[in-house]
């Protein structure tokens, strides 16, 4: 509870629940002590929108639970007003209902002024010219030239660099999910193959895990920088830790942070001498840690891989994710463009 603003003690109205403000504050006791129910990030999401809701009803002398639907619809059209993205306020709006359905409240979703502020708010983002953004392709021209200017490089950090680039292409890994592989869920047999077992994706959690096959150059780089960097005798370690300043590698078993791991892929991008680029609102300028996912999926789809086939390297279970990552590639081009080009 300590990561909260405190729940101001209110009347709940009798039209919203009949449960009372101490039944409403021992279930959301119980879900913060089950927290390790959801990823590391559903749960920071949802708390930095909690604080961001808590922080505007505060400002207002008002009480963040129960969450008023009135109040979040005012709430919601403010946040549009004030430029923020439409998937941000979506996002909000998904986060509040996950708060009100583990608190025993009402969803925000059953409430017809809050659903038709949802629906005007994403077609007015629309129609005033808002375009969902998308991380810029890291794609297997940028990692072959990458390779060529890192590879001959006795720098660990070079060296662990290109193999994490090498990873997040050939496995079409989350950043999280490819940060927090240990040495120990390797398979390395006598001729160099490589079998990353992981224990788990965003939208896979199984027993069974998920196994990525790595490719030869992929192996080969990973390989070498475990070798050298002398992890690959330490199996609790994570694949890829700190390097110091001495050029040596650090024995880490926490993985490396989102801010860290952006970093390996805009130090890529300044290297080969690229320019920033200005697309959604300033967001994406340069490779990100989707980007890879985004480059990979586009490759394989302008190489006839199905959409299922894109789906079940990356993990996706929504083949629309799949679709909105291969909007710009030349593969989608459509069939009367075709016809017209004679082709």
């Amino acid at each position: 509870m300590k990561h909260l603003a405190e729940i101001k003690s209110s009347v709940i109205p009798a039209e919203l629940t009949v449960l009372t403000p101490q039944d409403v504050a021992n279930n959301l006791r119980r879900f913060i002590a089950d927290k390790a129910a959801y990823s590391e990030n559903t749960f920071r999401d949802l708390l930095s929108v909690i604080r961001r809701w808590a922080t505007w009803c505060n400002a207002r002398g008002l009480s963040y639970l129960p969450i008023d639907p009135e109040l979040a619809r005012i709430y919601f059209l403010s946040m549009a007003e004030s430029g923020l993205a439409s998937s941000t306020i979506e996002k909000h709006y998904a986060m509040m209902n996950m708060l009100c359905k583990q608190c025993g409240l009402p969803q925000l979703l059953l409430n017809v002024d809050v659903q038709r502020a949802m629906k005007r708010i994403k077609r007015e983002a629309v129609v005033g010219g808002e375009r969902t953004g998308q991380a810029i392709p890291f794609r297997l021209s940028d990692l072959q030239l990458l390779s060529h200017l890192m590879s001959r490089s006795d720098k660990l950090t070079d060296m662990r660099n290109l193999a994490f680039l090498y990873l997040a292409y050939n496995t079409l890994c989350r950043m999280s999910e490819l940060s927090r592989i240990r040495v120990r869920d390797l398979d390395i047999d006598v001729s160099g193959h490589v079998i990353v077992n992981l224990t788990h994706t965003k939208t896979m959690v199984t027993a069974a895990g998920v196994i990525k096959h790595l490719s030869k150059s992929a192996a080969g780089h990973l390989l070498r920088w475990l070798d050298v960097s002398g992890l690959i005798n330490c199996p609790d370690a994570v694949i890829f830790g700190p390097v110091r300043h001495n050029n040596t590698a650090g024995v880490s078993e926490k993985p490396m942070s989102a801010p860290a791991t952006e970093k390996i892929f805009k130090d890529a991008w300044d290297l080969l001498g690229k320019e920033p680029v200005k697309d959604n609102k300033g967001r994406y300028t340069k490779w990100s840690g989707h980007s890879a996912r985004v480059g990979a999926a586009m490759d394989m789809a302008e190489r006839d891989a199905t959409i299922t086939q894109i789906m079940q390297e990356g993990t996706w279970q929504d083949p629309k994710t799949v679709m909105r990552y291969l909007r710009r590639s030349e593969s989608q081009k459509g069939k009367m463009s075709g016809i017209l080009d004679g082709e």
